[in-house]
């Protein structure tokens, strides 16, 4: 069972492999630099950056989720970051997922947004990634919750395909603190690698 219940809506427009805003620096070609702590799971391990607040999940499909903070001298909300982990038959393919995830953020008409969505290969494990700006609204209903909107926002989510089964990463957040962390965030995903022994 996926994660995430789809929208009832139209055709939803996916640019493949399309800039839907200003080019973004790629980690891969930047040269940004990754410290922090190790973070394991499904035989996998990634580097994650100090700098992220670690948060205790609360359910058992959520491997891992940290707050990430606005700039130095910057007020208002940070980032959330949540990788999920459904086991080793479960959770969908990374098109369903990618298609879940653009189901969550609209335009200014109300239409689902247009996404950017990338593929490539790190260290032998498959990457499908997406970005996407627009208004978010998580489309996943919480009893005695109505669903909140939020303009001005982004999506960030990689899809990396591992035998003991896929593992999602979610980075949502205010749009200038998603665009400011695009390049970190690539060097994050491409840090995949087999868990030490």
């Amino acid at each position: 069972m996926r994660w995430v219940i789809l929208c009832a809506m139209g055709v939803v427009f996916i640019a493949e492999g399309q800039t839907v805003r200003a080019a973004h620096p790629s980690a891969r070609d930047a040269g940004v630099s990754l410290y922090g702590p190790t973070f394991k799971v499904a035989g996998l391990q990634f580097t994650v950056p100090s700098k992220w607040q670690s948060i205790p999940v609360e359910s058992p499909a959520r491997a891992g989720q940290w707050r990430v903070p606005l700039p130095h001298g910057l007020e208002g909300e940070g980032g959330e970051v949540v990788v999920f982990y459904f086991g080793p038959t479960a959770g969908g393919s990374a098109k369903e997922n990618i298609e879940d995830w653009i189901g969550t953020m609209f335009d200014a008409a109300g239409h689902p947004a247009a996404a950017e969505v990338k593929h490539h290969e790190t260290g032998g494990f498959k990457i499908s990634q997406v970005i996407i700006f627009g208004t978010y609204s998580q489309n996943v209903p919480i009893p005695g919750i109505p669903p909140q909107s939020k303009s001005n926002y982004g999506l960030m989510g990689a899809v990396i395909e591992n035998p003991q089964g896929f593992l999602y990463w979610r980075f949502t957040g205010p749009e200038s603190l998603i665009t400011a962390n695009l390049p970190l965030f690539n060097k994050i995903i491409d840090s995949v690698k087999p868990q030490d022994k």
